[in-house]
């Protein structure tokens, strides 16, 4: 009986071996694609937390008169774990754009009259978006977004 049991163990020996060799590089592809989607989505959040700070500093600058310059610098203290040559933003109050401080400042001190309820805009685009594998798989990169954008909007203080 017991020579049976070892004859049968001996025939299968190495069997877990070849089905791990098998298996591993899907299981491997698997892990990767698991981090390379975490790393989107992290970089999305942070892109998305930038907008939002960006937006809540800006919308709260009436009266003053650099809110431009201000929210520039707000924009880039909260995108310190991002690459900020990459960062690019964009601002408006209502529906009008601006992109100076004279033109920033003008909308929010007008944007309260007659109690009327202005929203103050900021579009924060983080481009190029650097894949985490991008090297190592060809091809990847073209299955990941280019840039990553996000728009906060916020009622005007």
């Amino acid at each position: 009986m017991m020579r049976s049991v070892l004859r049968i163990d001996r025939k299968h020996r190495g069997t877990a071996t070849v089905e791990f060799a098998l298996l591993s590089p899907f299981l491997l592809l698997l892990a990767l694609g698991v981090a390379e989607f975490g790393w989107l989505i992290i970089n999305s959040v942070m892109v998305t937390n930038v907008a939002a700070s960006g937006a809540r500093f800006f919308a709260g600058q009436r009266g003053t008169t650099t809110p431009y310059s201000d929210t520039n610098t707000q924009i880039k203290a909260s995108a310190s774990s991002l690459k900020s040559s990459n960062l690019s933003y964009a601002t408006s109050v209502g529906n009008t754009s601006c992109s100076t401080d004279a033109t920033c400042a003008l909308d929010l001190n007008n944007a309260v009259k007659n109690g009327a309820v202005t929203s103050a805009t900021v579009t924060v685009t983080y481009s190029p978006y650097k894949p985490l594998l991008a090297g190592a798989f060809p091809g990847v990169s073209n299955l990941l977004p280019q840039s990553l954008s996000a728009t906060a909007v916020e009622r005007v203080q």
